[in-house]
């Protein structure tokens, strides 16, 4: 069977950001053409052909679409119709597509979604497609039954040593790579699927089913040392919902650098409670680890108890200096504007962000995701409209422009918060900084991709950043007695 996998563009939300290649779509892409299929991905956040000539040119039989940010949405709709007027069969995987995915094949974009692991779900719907069409014998299934949409139970049981190593030469990777603090030509990788924990706003709970499941480690080098060698890489930013690695997997990175003479920096996502003695943090310095960023969330302790993630403040503030002390650079990430949040709330976040030897903070407003314990809370109180929220694409950027407030804070008070933040890291200068104004030289990377798929897309992008860069400015700068209220000081004058 000819399949594409197609990864929507998603504008200036990905060109403003590090760009990520889905993860999902590589090993399942990969996992296929193992099986003999004839495939193609085609990368729409890189790739700027016109998405007629490429159908035209490989004439494919299914389309697999992934849409990870909900800002994919929209050109995700355009390839499902351009595809079903192909004669395409349409199946969307990912996050958002598992989210919405009774909105998605009832309202005839996809004739499947799939929800959590895509490679063997993928594999065991071919089948049934080419044979006895039983679909209900798929986990995590949704599609149209009789009438109506059916949706089978969720089972991620993909054997991860049998799924095989990526195959990068599918797509291009040079095309790929970001620059990065500490590294030059950063891609996406990963060591392990799901998170152990249960954090009510998280979409692990329905993806993932709150499951963590570890990639055999030599995999990952393997790819690791043929992208070294092949392509120059010099940075693994590892896309693990959490990073849990043990002292065995960061000596076996270590020996593998080592013996194979690697340059590779190495970062990922993490909780900062997982590693709590200097002795391993060192042992991930030596083994390339150069950042982390720390899910932290919010520092009012009401706040965490309702978001299940219970963190002590001190643990934290611990580990931040920890990281300091053997160079490892930390990004400090929090979410403020979780529904009913109050004011008091929101004061206790920033006066203990403030106190975080951080090298950047990222704070994001909440985004509700369906399906999930506080996604559900909304959908039960009629707060939000599962129909509605679809089909206007309401949260499709809501993470960097406030477009639905569940809070008790006003918009203007959480616009000052997050702008002052964006902006001061930018800014910051730690006395002890394992890496000083690292994000300058990030923008500056971001701004030359920004010509990238001509004079429409370089103006689209332009004005996404200069409305970004103005908005962060003027909120952060325009409302002093906002920022007193959250006692928001010039953190380089401290």
């Amino acid at each position: 069977m000819r399949i594409m996998f197609v990864q929507p563009s998603a504008g200036f939300m990905i060109r403003g950001t590090t760009y990520p290649v889905c993860r999902s779509l590589m090993v399942t892409a990969s996992y296929m053409k193992s099986l003999g299929h004839e495939v193609l991905v085609f990368d729409r956040c890189v790739d700027f052909r016109k998405a007629e000539k490429v159908f035209a040119s490989f004439k494919p039989q299914l389309v697999m679409l992934y849409a990870p940010p909900t800002a994919s949405l929209k050109d995700a709709m355009e390839i499902s119709v351009l595809a079903k007027n192909n004669g395409c069969t349409v199946v969307w995987g990912e996050v958002v597509a598992a989210a919405f995915s009774e909105q998605i094949v009832g309202n005839g974009y996809a004739d499947f979604v799939i929800t959590g692991e895509t490679e063997t779900k993928l594999r065991r719907l071919i089948e049934e497609i080419r044979n006895n069409k039983d679909f209900t014998s798929v986990s995590g299934l949704t599609f149209m039954n009789g009438s109506g949409v059916a949706t089978t139970p969720n089972v991620n049981d993909s054997d991860l040593e049998a799924i095989p190593k990526i195959d990068w030469d599918l797509i291009n990777v040079e095309k790929c790579f970001r620059k990065f603090p500490h590294c030059e030509k950063m891609l996406y990788m990963y060591t392990s699927r799901g998170c152990p924990f249960k954090c009510t706003y998280c979409y692990n709970t329905m993806f993932y089913n709150s499951q963590h499941r570890k990639r055999p480690i030599r995999y990952v080098l393997e790819e690791i040392k043929y992208l070294e060698e092949k392509y120059g890489l010099d940075g693994v930013n590892f896309s693990d919902e959490l990073l849990l690695l043990d002292d065995g997997e960061v000596e076996e990175i270590t020996r593998f650098r080592t013996q194979n003479n690697l340059k590779f920096f190495w970062g990922a996502e993490t909780r900062a409670d997982a590693y709590k003695d200097i002795k391993k943090l060192r042992k991930m310095y030596d083994s390339g680890c150069r950042w982390l960023m720390l899910g932290l969330e919010t520092g009012s302790e009401e706040t965490r108890k309702r978001i299940n993630k219970p963190m002590d403040k001190e643990v934290i503030r611990n580990f931040v200096d920890m990281c300091t002390q053997v160079g490892i650079s930390t990004f400090g990430s929090f979410i403020i504007g979780f529904p009913d949040e109050t004011e008091k709330q929101l004061k206790e976040t920033v006066e203990f962000a403030l106190t975080l030897n951080v090298d950047a903070f990222l704070f994001n407003y909440y985004v509700v995701i369906p399906k999930t314990p506080m996604g559900n809370e909304l959908i039960e109180n009629n707060i939000i409209d599962m129909d509605e929220t679809f089909l206007s694409s309401k949260a499709s950027h809501q993470i960097q422009s406030l477009s639905q407030n569940y809070s008790k804070i006003s918009d203007r008070d959480l616009k000052v918060v997050k702008s002052y933040f964006d902006w001061i890291t930018f800014t910051r200068k730690k006395k002890e900084a394992a890496s000083k104004n690292m994000f300058i030289s990030k923008a500056i990377d971001v701004l030359s991709h920004f010509a990238e798929g001509g004079i429409k897309n370089a103006v689209v992008n332009v004005w996404g950043a200069a409305k970004t860069f103005l908005t962060v400015v003027f909120y952060s700068t325009m409302f002093p007695k906002i920022k007193k209220k959250y006692g928001l000081y010039n953190v380089n004058k401290k």
